[in-house]
């Protein structure tokens, strides 16, 4: 009877936490990189444009943005034992890129019922709902380079789906957040 009450007296918080992951906001991250490159040698970075490391024609148009982003890598990397030093000093070049997409989502739900008996009776009979969505996820690269052969090393990228009825201090805290997550991948481990 004991193990009985204790397992019930358990399983709310295993629902709790059952819901509480399955609602997570939190984005995915992927990562990719040059298995052969010692990342260990890296001990400081600067933050460069892409155009600085390669022939990419990428521009900012969104100062306030690209600001926010620049200020959270070098928090996040120097959190994490990173020096911030000129380009011609640096370790690592580190280069970002935000792209964004208009994506359309659509879902049918099915609200009609039917009743058949048998095989050769009556039709089917119901409705059907369909929602569209339609919203902008924007993704953010962020690139690690070597400042010698300006070869990318390591690439962290991670999507989100935005809104723009977050407030400004909502949108700094999101932005130090998904940029916190990706440096936290960085460098790859064995």
């Amino acid at each position: 009877m004991r193990p009985i009450a204790r397992s019930l007296r358990i399983l709310p918080l295993v629902l709790l936490a059952l819901l509480a992951s399955a609602c997570s906001t939190t984005p995915s991250i992927q990562t990719d990189y040059n298995s052969a490159y010692d990342f260990s040698r890296a001990r400081s970075f600067a933050i460069v444009e892409p155009a600085t490391v390669s022939n990419s024609i990428a521009m900012s148009s969104n100062d306030i943005l690209h600001n926010r982003i620049s200020s959270a890598i070098r928090a996040a990397l120097t959190a994490r034992g990173f020096q911030v030093v000129e380009p011609a000093q640096a370790d690592m070049l580190v280069s970002f890129l935000v792209t964004t997409e208009n994506k359309t989502e659509i879902h049918e739900y099915n609200t009609g019922f039917a009743y058949r008996s048998c095989w050769r009776c009556g039709s089917w009979m119901g409705a059907s709902t369909i929602d569209v969505d339609q919203y902008t996820e924007g993704t953010l690269f962020v690139d690690f380079i070597d400042p010698q052969s300006k070869q990318l090393q390591w690439r962290g990228t991670v999507s989100k789906r935005l809104s723009k009825s977050r407030t400004m201090e909502e949108r700094k805290q999101m932005v130090d957040e998904i940029v916190t997550s990706v440096i936290a991948k960085f460098p790859p481990g064995p």
